[in-house]
């Protein structure tokens, strides 16, 4: 199961790849690092006892969430444009599609509401997400190194975007510039 550190990477890149460079792309990006881990918050639903537990990947882990969740960030926030959404709405897919990928739970509710089924890709998974539990320190360290492990597989990622994305707009400018 992903940490909070895969989940906010994998939602700024993905903003990051959809939505061109402007003035408040990294107030998107940091945006979409949130939206990329807004579907763990399901968790508080179980902490809070609500119904009889067994939220965490449901309801909030399913393409129809994600649009929703797409639809309501570019209306609150301003940015009512089909890129925002469309970036918006992937940034918060984008945790139901890495859980989907490596996880060991019984997997994600896909197309709630349409099915209650839950899927999950059977595959190896690249990061060992167990942890001591012996100590509370033992399991935070091994947090740790967990979370060192997805910055260093998924960080690369988003900073590739960045330049890209940093160069793409310079190479904008300098052809904009010419133009007059």
């Amino acid at each position: 199961m992903p940490l909070p550190v895969a989940h906010s990477l994998i939602g700024a890149s993905v903003a990051a790849a959809l939505y061109p460079k402007s003035d408040a792309w990294w107030k998107l990006l940091y945006l979409s690092a949130f939206l990329g881990v807004l579907p763990d918050f399901d968790y508080v639903l179980n902490w809070l006892r609500i119904g009889r537990g067994g939220w965490h990947h449901g309801f909030t882990h399913s393409i129809v969430f994600a649009v929703i969740i797409g639809a309501v960030t570019a209306l609150v926030t301003g940015w009512r444009t089909k890129r925002a959404f469309l970036a918006f709405s992937a940034a918060t897919a984008s945790h139901t599609l890495l859980d989907y990928l490596i996880t060991e739970s019984r997997g994600v509710s896909l197309w709630w509401p349409f099915t209650d089924r839950r899927y999950k890709l059977r595959g190896p998974n690249p990061i060992d997400y167990t942890w001591n539990t012996t100590s509370f320190w033992n399991a935070v360290v091994d947090v740790v190194q967990i979370s060192l492990t997805e910055l260093i597989i998924f960080g690369p990622l988003l900073l590739l975007l960045i330049m890209v994305r940093s160069m793409s707009s310079r190479k904008g400018k300098m052809l904009h510039g010419m133009d007059h």
